[in-house]
């Protein structure tokens, strides 16, 4: 029965998403008070994602942000990018492009985000260059160089799948550090190309996002100039802490700096506490919530087991890697991207071991392609910070998530396939 009740709230939850009359986080709750109400869920776990090491590092982030929002930092930046959407738009969204690739190598692409989000609001709400328009694609830009290069959070990767499979992996079909890298080349380069030249298939619809709040900065009283330096010192050194994780404190960081900026009087309780309680918060929370009860009532044995007994017929390796490639980005829309390697890697590596095949291909396949979930809010914790932020109706974005993750499928299946053939 929990596993019924469970895909009802989801199919309900993706229903409301798209029809967009109610505010994302309050959708969310609904579905969190259900799965409680209904003994899905213990009500410490229908609302253990406020508890989530991503919430915690959001949160705090935002209410950062509110206080970056008082310095002049702010107001100079967007009076820096007003001047280059008109004359040198394109130099504009690559150079975007190009931080957010940087900053997904050190920082999670949740905080990522979100400390950019306070620098994509200053692009304005008008001209052909908006807010709405390129933060979709900046998040494909980051998710595609997501954990990929062989430095900071890319690091572990390998490592990471390999635990996943864990005695099923043969010695010699265990991933090296350079595999994820090296076989992410390809797609990575597609999807930024993808986004550097189709950021215009995104809507011009900016009924969800209020011009007068993206221009409020220039209502806000400054804070004086010694405590803009405190916010500065201090929006570096959380940063820092985030790139190289010093002292285990990638996630408190931004936690850290908050506490820092009320005592000094940079920020007000209330300034602090309204972000970080904010509908963003609450749908983040939420959509954790469902995603781990997916994963509890076993609907997530349920589709790998639909997927072991469908593959039993299929021959052609390159079908097979396609279909491990779309199964894993349907599923991290409505799993966590723990939950998904978890299912699907051991599945994987299993029919691989029973068949004889190389398994390298379709766990580089199930490592990556968790990240390429874009389409729903629900697919990862930085694409509901950008739904959230943005307020995309995912119907409405479909022209340009649609052909993104199809391209990622598509890259993904096929340089399996030539990287480490089945057979």
């Amino acid at each position: 029965m929990d596993l019924y009740i469970t895909l009802a709230v989801t199919i309900g939850m993706m229903a409301m998403f798209i029809w967009g009359k109610y505010a994302y986080g309050l959708i969310t709750m609904t579905c969190c008070v259900i799965l409680a109400a209904t003994g899905v869920l213990p009500l410490s776990g229908a609302f253990s994602g406020f508890c989530n090491q991503i919430v915690v590092l959001i949160a705090p982030t935002l209410a950062l942000s509110e206080a970056l929002k008082r310095t002049s930092l702010i107001g100079s930046f967007g009076t820096l990018l007003d001047r280059m959407k008109g004359t040198h738009g394109t130099l504009l969204i690559l150079a975007f492009y190009a931080v957010g690739i940087i900053m997904a190598q050190f920082i999670p692409t949740t905080g990522s985000i979100a400390i950019l989000i306070v620098f994509l609001a200053t692009l304005g709400n008008t001209g052909d260059i908006t807010t709405k328009r390129v933060m979709m694609p900046l998040l494909g830009v980051m998710v595609a160089w997501k954990f990929r290069t062989p430095i900071g959070l890319g690091a572990t990767t390998f490592a990471m799948v390999n635990g996943f499979a864990g005695d099923i992996l043969a010695p010699e079909h265990q991933l090296s550090l350079l595999d994820p890298f090296l076989y992410a080349i390809v797609p990575s380069v597609c999807l930024t190309i993808y986004c550097i030249f189709c950021w215009k298939l995104m809507p011009k619809d900016d009924s969800a996002i209020d011009e007068s709040k993206l221009k409020k900065q220039a209502q806000v009283e400054l804070l004086p100039m010694n405590k803009q330096y405190i916010v500065y010192g201090v929006f570096v050194v959380v940063v820092a802490l985030m790139l190289f994780n010093i002292l285990n404190l990638r996630y408190l960081a931004p936690a850290i700096g908050v506490i820092i900026l009320i005592f000094t009087g940079c920020l007000k309780v209330p300034e602090a506490v309204k972000p970080m309680t904010s509908d963003m918060i609450w749908m983040i929370a939420g959509v954790l919530a469902v995603a781990d009860a997916l994963s509890k009532s076993g609907a997530s044995e349920l589709i790998g087991s639909a997927l072991q007994s469908g593959l039993a017929h299929v021959t052609n390796p390159y079908i097979i890697c396609l279909i491990f490639s779309a199964v894993t980005v349907i599923m991290t829309t409505f799993l966590s991207n723990t939950a998904t390697q978890a299912v699907l890697i051991p599945i994987a590596a299993s029919i691989c071991a029973a068949a004889g095949w190389d398994p390298r291909g379709l766990l580089l396949i199930i490592g990556t392609c968790n990240y390429f979930a874009i389409a729903f809010p629900s697919g990862s914790g930085e694409a509901a910070v950008t739904f959230a932020a943005a307020g995309y109706n995912p119907v409405k974005i479909l022209k340009f998530t649609g052909p993104y993750c199809l391209i990622a499928i598509v890259t993904c299946g096929i340089m399996a396939q030539i990287m480490y053939p089945l057979y």
